[in-house]
Order: structure tokens, then sequence, then C-alpha cells
């Protein structure tokens, strides 16, 4: 099965150990938008994704107040795994910055998130983050077809982080004279990192501390980015060259 067969819509529902044959209970928040969003009832077909590259069809077993039952019927597609890793470092935002990133992180086939604080960031980190982080990404795969699902990282100091990917890149105020284009020109690797900052950007010292750690600080252009901009800037262009070029011969000229 592949993603370019025409499928009947159905609504999807994320379902982790979803398998034919086998009956489960709904996540009580999904059972929440299946019943009062929704408004489907016992005997209803829905989608099912299990966030490893398959996509079940199901029907509502049973419905027992807030409690709904699936029954798992087949597999109607799947998905390969990611070829390339795209590691994404995402500072701790305010507002609701950081949630509406995980978003579009999933949307753009970041494969892994990585939440960091640092001497500049301004919101308190929190310990129900993750959990967040991990119930925005599910309802955005469910949203733009994914089937992979992204992994989330638990939140820690950027001094702690230790990154492995091929290249490693962070985007940095104060560097004038590296662009991101001949960073990532002609790199043919299969692992890419990518860190934006707070608000507040980062320290000299962090910044050091980040080249010693084997990244690359570069410009992202002669204009003042707000963290997130920045962060979606670069989610974007990971995406282009993850996806927009198959020969793995990226240039900003083909874009």
């Amino acid at each position: 099965m592949g993603n370019n067969q025409l499928i009947p819509k159905l609504n999807r529902f994320w379902a982790g150990d979803a398998r034919p044959g086998h009956t489960l209970q709904l996540d009580p928040s999904e059972a929440h938008h299946l019943l009062h969003v929704l408004r489907l009832g016992e005997g209803d077909l829905i989608s099912l994704i299990n966030g490893k590259g398959q996509e079940f069809e199901g029907h509502i077993a049973r419905i027992k107040g807030k409690k709904v039952w699936i029954k798992v019927l087949k597999l109607r597609r799947t998905e390969p795994p990611p070829k390339k890793e795209i590691i994404f470092i995402l500072p701790l935002l305010k507002k609701d910055y950081t949630l509406f990133l995980a978003e579009k992180a999933v949307e753009l086939g970041i494969t892994k998130l990585q939440p960091f604080y640092n001497q500049h960031t301004v919101l308190r980190p929190t310990d129900h983050l993750r959990t967040k982080l991990e119930a925005r990404s599910r309802q955005a795969l469910k949203q733009c077809g994914r089937l992979w699902a992204l992994t989330i990282e638990p939140l820690r100091p950027l001094w702690e982080l230790e990154i492995p990917a091929e290249r490693k890149i962070f985007a940095y105020e104060k560097e004038t004279s590296l662009s991101l284009k001949t960073v990532l020109n002609g790199f043919k690797g299969q692992s890419l990192a990518l860190l934006s900052g707070p608000e507040g950007g980062f320290t000299p010292e962090e910044a050091q501390r980040l080249r010693e750690k084997g990244f690359i600080a570069v410009s992202l252009g002669p204009y003042v980015l707000r963290a997130e901009t920045a962060a979606f800037y670069l989610m974007s262009l990971a995406h282009a060259w993850a996806y927009l070029d198959p020969n793995g011969l990226f240039s900003f000229r083909s874009l």
C-alpha cells in the first residue's frame, strides 16, 4: 500500500497499539472528539494511526458513557520511514509558540524535537510540557496525513544537550559572515540538527559551548527575526533539504 492510492477519507484518530482484529479503547481525549465534536455513533467507520507508519480502518464497536471501543478491521495505508533524520532543537518560548512549532514540525517532516531552555529563556519550564507537545503533535499528525510520529525528547538545559548528527547548525544573531546557504549547499548526509534560540538569544559563552560541541553558527540574513520566525524558517529549509531534493544535492538555486 502506498500514499498515492485513492482511499476514501475517514476521520482519523490516534491509537498507538492498533492492529487488525484487535478491539481497543480510545484515549479519553480522542473519545471526546469522536462523541462531542464529530458526533459519531456505533457502527461508524473511522481511521486509526499508530505513529509507526501504519493507518488502519476500524468501526465503533461500543459506546458507554464517555468511553469508546473500536474494532480494528484492516490495514488501510503504510508509509516508509523517513530517509533523512531532522532533529530540531526548539527553545522554550512565550505564549503558545512552542506548541505551535511542534505542530509545524510535524507538518514539515521533522523527525525529532528536542526542547531546551537556556540563560535567556523567559518562560519558566513546567513538568507537563512534553505531554502537551505530544498531544499537539498527534493532532497535527492526524490532520496532515503523516504516519510516523514526531519523537519528542524531555526538556533539557542547553548546556546538557548531546546531539548526534552529521551536520549541526545553530542560528546566531551575532554571526554575520557565514550563511545557511554556504553550510547546507551540497550537503549529502542523512542527519541534520538545527537549533534556534529563545527571545533573548544566546550568551557568548553558550555560543562558544555550542561550537565546541560541533555546531556551526550561521546568519539568517540581514533582518532581526522573532524567535518563533527563526525556528519556523529553519524547519522550512530542513523540509526543502529532506523532501524537495531526492538526489541529496541541495542547492538554494533549485528552490
